[in-house]
């Protein structure tokens, strides 16, 4: 009897918290046009921080009726330790004999299977299953292996077509590599997400909401992943490193950055964005093709973020045109992309184009602007790496609560009062001016180039007092790899972290570990940044 009156208030509670999530979810299209401090009136505001307190307040309630994971690890036994940590020295110059070398693959992470009603489709939360409906086009892998020959090991990166992944998938696929990252002094080896809001589910969270709710009354472990597809996309990840490294020819880096400010729009203030394409151009000295390595803080939402056709989005089409165009082969890492999205206006296309038609079109005039850049400089061949594990307090309740439903598959640290997020940071130079700043989420721009709000317009109140990421290096160029070797969601200045409800925070706090993330992590690169120089 006492077992099944505890399943009955679980039951009441979920359903409490059904209506809790619901209400900010809806909120998700607006799109303010003035900043925050001008839009709310401070008793409206008053009521939205009271009424946060007490979603949170309720969904913690649930969480305390509900077990941890299995997989969940106490803090007594977190070892804080990173599966590649990187290289043991930094170069400030090249060192005798340095030369670039890199090499190219890519393939395909469809399995043919993915309309049989048993693949879900990333980019938002649902109650109902959202399975695939069709498949526009292809889903890849894009990798590259890059090393300055110092003798100090190869970096490779592997940049999926997916909403996201999870450390504990990243490390699989580091496990299942780990002899032949080994035997080819692999030192470094990044996952990258192109967090396609119209690719098949990588990261567990948008499977049913309704269904994972039947997780705490079964053994059943029911989330957004199909495991057919995992186990593929890591097969298929494993056969381009593999490809990659051994496609190894040396030649000469160039970087250089073109302007796409008018190709996106920040949905939420402050307006930072990072407008500029950074592309680094490597040629083989044996005239093959060449390989661009370029980033974007664009948002891959062209096809809409709750849809249920697959696309690879405006990269896909990018690569097409790059391939046809230019005969080049092209890989992509995204940016400090948090609040942004495409903007096609000024390209006044027509509303009877079909979303391929629109794609294709806005993914030529992107590739047209960083074709010509003038700007370009050749790179020296220096290229040092180094990660470190880090833990981020879950402050979002409604987050712990998804998690232990089974919808997230991020790694856990279960301390006394408190959950953390088990999670991992880098920091990369590449040649002896530029900086890249390895990121485990989607992270507000003004957090690493300047330009948090201040106290006369944040929600808090309060001013940014922690610095910004960029300035913590002596590089003048930062550049930033986002959600790369995990997937933990918004990075939101905490001062400007605002309560569910108030409708122009876009919903970017729903899928938040919280509050302080944005300033633990700021110092976690202080002190790496830091360690390595």
């Amino acid at each position: 009897m006492k077992k099944t009156f505890k399943k009955l208030i679980a039951v009441v509670l979920c359903l409490t918290l059904i209506g809790c999530v619901s209400a900010p979810v809806a909120f998700a299209a607006f799109d303010p046009e003035v900043s925050v401090s001008e839009e709310v009136n401070p008793i409206v505001k008053k009521l939205y921080d009271v009424v946060d307190v007490i979603i949170d307040k309720v969904v913690g309630a649930i969480n305390s009726f509900i077990p941890d994971p299995a997989s969940w690890v106490s803090a007594k036994d977190y070892t804080g330790e990173v599966a590649m940590e990187g290289m043991d020295t930094f170069l400030d110059e090249a060192a005798d004999g340095a030369y670039w070398s890199l090499g190219f693959a890519n393939a395909s992470i469809l399995t043919g299977n993915e309309m049989d009603g048993k693949h879900f489709v990333g980019g938002s939360l649902s109650f109902s299953d959202k399975t695939v409906s069709s498949v526009m086009d292809d889903l890849k892998v894009r990798t590259v292996a890059l090393s300055d020959n110092s003798g100090r090991g190869t970096v490779v990166f592997a940049v999926i077509d997916a909403y996201g992944l999870a450390n504990p998938q990243v490390n699989i696929i580091r496990e299942q590599l780990a002899d032949y990252c080994e035997a080819n002094n692999i030192v470094s080896l990044n996952i990258a997400v192109m967090h396609q809001h119209s690719a098949v589910d990588t990261l567990g969270m948008n499977g049913s909401i309704i269904k994972a709710l039947g997780n705490f009354f079964t053994e059943d472990d029911v989330n957004g992943l199909n495991d057919e597809y995992m186990e593929n996309l890591r097969a298929a990840v494993a056969s381009t490193v593999k490809a990659a490294v051994e496609d190894m020819t040396a030649g000469t880096l160039y970087y250089g950055t073109a302007d796409f400010s008018e190709y996106v729009t920040d949905k939420r203030d402050p307006q930072v964005l990072a407008t500029e394409f950074d592309r680094f151009r490597f040629v083989p000295a044996d005239g093959s093709e060449e390989t661009w390595f370029t980033t974007s803080a664009i948002h891959c939402v062209g096809n809409g973020a709750g849809g249920t056709d697959i696309t690879g989005d405006y990269p896909y089409y990018m690569e097409q045109y790059i391939k046809e165009t230019y005969d080049a082969n092209f890989i992509m890492v995204l940016g400090a992309e948090q609040g942004t999205s495409q903007d096609k206006a000024s390209l006044e296309l027509a509303d009877e184009l079909t979303t391929p038609e629109r794609l294709t079109a806005y993914a030529k005039a992107l590739t047209e602007r960083f074709a010509s850049i003038e700007n370009e400089v050749e790179v020296e061949p220096v290229l040092n790496i180094k990660h470190t594990a880090a833990t981020y307090e879950i402050t979002n309740e409604i987050l712990v609560f998804a998690a232990k439903a089974g919808l997230l598959t991020n790694g856990v640290v279960v301390a006394d009062d408190h959950y953390e997020v088990v999670s991992e940071i880098g920091y990369m130079e590449i040649g002896t001016d530029i900086a890249v700043i390895l990121c485990p989420g989607e992270i507000a721009a003004e957090l690493v180039y300047g330009g948090c709000l201040g106290a006369d317009k944040s929600w808090t109140g309060e001013d940014w007092t922690y610095g910004y990421i960029g300035d913590m290096t002596d590089k003048d160029t930062v550049i930033v790899f986002g959600i790369i070797n995990d997937q933990i969601g918004y990075i939101i200045p905490d001062n400007d972290y605002m309560a569910l409800l108030e409708p122009s925070n876009r919903s970017l706090e729903l899928v938040s570990t919280g509050n302080v993330t944005a300033s633990s992590m700021v110092e976690d690169f202080a002190e790496l940044i830091a360690s390595v120089k």
